[in-house]
């Protein structure tokens, strides 16, 4: 059973930033202590090498940052 709530179904490039509504975003990547480690995000029962990279999104208005996979 699914207890999400229904929401539309959007592609990150489109959602509004939640903090001030702005459209206005610079994406890039979340990186470790070395500019070509990539952060990634493993699900608890998956085993080593089953992760997704990160990728982050920035607003420009409101300097919030999102993640995305």
């Amino acid at each position: 059973m699914n207890n999400q709530p229904n929401q539309k179904s959007y592609t990150s490039q489109e959602t509004l930033c939640p903090i001030c509504d702005s459209q206005n975003f610079t994406w890039g990547r979340t990186v470790g202590e070395s500019a070509n480690l990539w952060v990634y995000f493993r699900a608890d029962q998956a085993g080593w090498g089953g992760g997704e990279k990160l990728r982050a999104r920035k607003c420009l208005n409101c300097n919030n940052v999102q993640l995305f996979t």
